[in-house]
């Protein structure tokens, strides 16, 4: 049984024109992990995975596999395999000679060589084409068989960059769980690289978020969803995106309330406490609400907290409401049997144990855990 457990100990990369594209990444994988590395293009999260695979040199900090440092050991002897999403599969060689190639290079003998592709045929579905050319085959399947190619190698670690992004959206769903399957299969390290906070947050058991080369947080996908740290990683994380609204925290009576233009909403106790601890209750924010938390009743259009509905929406099981609230836009998603129209002046309230707090200026959380209820 392969253990991999990996650490990333202020790790830099600043490449020769002077772009530093990684800062200072402090990072622990532990053996059997899902990670998976998300942001948006240009973050530098395939330069990381390149770094761990040993493809780009690492400018400053260490890397360690199982407690060895391995900064200056060859790509080949860091017991790793990478699959990119390109598959790079050779166009002359059957499937299954594209799947043993690594393993004769090894000088295996014939029969071992047989066993292990046989396995991972198997594992993958793949028994049928190993006779195959790349070219017979659906970008589905050559994926699959650039995996089997990793599998065969039996690696401590196993790197992908973007590896579904070629496939169609049907077969990029089934191909993630295929490969969650994989990961409980094989009982390894997984470190996957995407720009599609879908991906991340349906696979990973972990999630580091990078911007600019900066790690902005890492947690599982229930905390980065429901207690992101800052405005960056709430937004970047959850589809369609959170919404975000200029606001003001007031104190009156005891009660702190954040005014909008268009409405108000209470808070719950938990973060009055919080706010007045920090002194935070007379203050320019960013209040932060996800569109499933925007309570929508068609049936009130008086008084304050009234939108008007500008665009609907219908995808089947919801409906996307695009809202006016105050000149400001905002995203509810709700129930279609709430058959609400274009033009409709609809009541909306803000579930206040869900509404998120944001500094306007440094745009970090001002409630960490507080939405999490």
């Amino acid at each position: 049984m392969n253990l991999a457990s990996l650490n990333l100990v202020d790790i830099n990369k600043v490449f020769p024109n002077g772009f530093h594209a990684v800062k200072d990444v402090n990072l622990e994988i532990e053996d059997k992990e899902f990670i998976v590395l998300v942001g948006p293009s240009g973050c530098g999260k395939s330069t990381v995975l390149r770094m761990i695979a040993g493809l780009e040199e690492i400018s400053s900090g260490e890397l360690y596999i199982d407690g060895e440092m391995v900064n200056d050991v060859a790509p080949k002897d860091r017991d790793i395999a990478m699959v990119f999403q390109n598959y790079a599969l050779y166009p002359h060689m059957s499937i299954f000679e594209n799947m043993a190639f690594g393993l004769k290079l090894r000088k295996m003998s014939k029969t071992e060589i047989k066993e292990k592709v046989d396995v991972a045929a198997k594992i993958l579905g793949l028994e049928e084409l190993l006779d195959r050319k790349p070219k017979e085959l659906s970008g589905g399947q050559r994926q699959r068989v650039a995996l089997g190619r990793a599998i065969v190698r039996d690696p401590k670690v196993f790197l992908m960059d973007e590896p579904l992004s070629n496939l169609d959206a049907k077969l990029r769903v089934q191909t993630r769980a295929e490969l969650s399957k994989l990961h409980l299969r094989l009982e390894t390290t997984f470190i996957y690289v995407t720009h599609d906070q879908t991906e991340a947050m349906t696979m990973g058991t972990r999630i580091v978020v990078l911007k600019d080369g900066v790690v902005h947080q890492v947690a599982d996908p229930e905390t980065l969803y429901n207690s992101p740290v800052n405005q960056f990683v709430a937004g970047f994380i959850g589809s369609p995106q959170m919404n975000f609204i200029e606001a003001r925290l007031t104190e009156k009576n005891g009660a702190v309330i954040v005014e909008f233009e268009g409405g108000t909403v209470g808070l719950n106790e938990d973060k009055v406490i919080q706010l007045k601890d920090n002194k935070y209750t007379e203050k320019e924010i960013t209040l932060g609400i996800r569109p499933e938390h925007i309570e929508i009743d068609p049936t009130d259009e008086t008084g304050e907290n009234v939108a008007t509905v500008e665009v609907t929406e219908l995808l089947g099981s919801e409906t996307y409401l695009f809202l006016d609230v105050g000149g400001k836009n905002a995203i509810a998603r709700v129930d279609p049997a709430l058959n609400i129209r274009v033009h409709d002046k609809v009541k909306f309230n803000f579930i206040p144990e869900k509404v998120h707090l944001f500094d306007r200026e440094t745009e970090e959380a001002l409630l960490v855990g507080a939405a999490k209820e």
